[in-house]
């Protein structure tokens, strides 16, 4: 398929549910951030985009790593006093 067609195709699809102004690149933009807000994993984000850098990544969906929040505080290993 080429690139002229699936323009033709998001075009077309596009308009006849009253969208105005739709590129292939939003819907693959949208489908990233989806896949994020719904917790997908960063690195699986970034393979299913292609993208080289988990940095290129984040900054497609738009965010940061959270230091003071961090994912691995949360896995309930916890020194014993």
């Amino acid at each position: 398929m080429t690139v002229k067609a699936v323009w033709h195709i998001v075009r077309e699809s596009a308009r006849s549910i009253g969208v105005a102004k739709l590129a292939p690149h939003d819907l693959r933009r949208t489908c990233a951030r989806l896949c994020h807000a719904s917790g997908g994993e960063l690195e699986q984000i970034q393979f299913l985009l292609g993208h080289v850098s988990v940095q290129t990544t984040e900054r497609y969906l738009g965010c940061k790593q959270r230091i003071r929040s961090a994912v691995n505080d949360r896995i309930g290993i916890e020194p014993t006093p």
